[in-house]
């Protein structure tokens, strides 16, 4: 709002005045819910509750600090070998279908992470997941921010929590590796592997 309108008068822009675009909330408004909800279910870490309250930037170890430590990793490298070895392992992609169908780790379903899913619809297509099996929840995150909620929302099912782990790195790490890859965006001579 302008000094004009605040007063009364025309809601017209002064010269040199900025307007906010109205496309801005909508953009901000569902990583701030994600946000909120994050924080009351406890899965943000204290340190990173405790500098947003601080008004102040995170420092360079908060910057580092992975999400979700309490969840556990498990390389590339590793699955790769159980892959090869004996196939005991079930992948799971947590990106969304779209971003599924154009690349994904050879072998993995999809299981969309969407905080905002109701938790019994998620909670089912979770609990189809064999319990014998090692799984191993991946995303195209940095820091395993959508595969980590999924391991926990696992544990809370009861699965054991030495049978699922996030994959450290997610999908960035088993490219740079030249792990077998299928999708729509791959080309058909990088589709090879299992």
């Amino acid at each position: 709002m302008n000094l004009a309108a605040a007063r009364g008068g025309s809601s017209a822009p002064v010269a040199g005045e900025k307007r906010m675009k109205p496309r801005l909330i909508p953009a901000i408004l569902p990583a701030a819910f994600i946000l909120i909800l994050a924080i009351s279910s406890g899965a943000v870490p204290r340190a990173a509750q405790q500098a947003g309250k601080s008004g102040q930037g995170a420092s360079a170890s908060a910057k580092d600090a992975i999400p979700f430590p309490q969840v556990s990793r498990i390389t590339a490298e590793e699955v790769e070998r159980l892959m090869k070895d004996n196939g005991n392992v079930v992948i799971v992609d947590t990106d969304d279908p779209e971003a599924y169908a154009a690349e994904h780790i050879k072998g993995a379903v999809n299981i969309a992470y969407d905080p905002t899913v109701e938790a019994r619809e998620q909670d089912q297509l979770l609990s189809a997941l064999p319990g014998n099996k090692m799984i191993v929840f991946y995303c195209n995150c940095s820091h395993e921010e959508d595969s980590a909620p999924m391991v926990m929302e696992m544990w809370e099912l009861g699965y054991d929590h030495d049978k699922v782990k996030a994959l450290a790195g997610g999908l960035t790490r088993w490219e740079q590796l030249h792990y077998p890859l299928v999708g729509t965006d791959i080309d058909k001579d990088t589709q090879k592997g299992y």
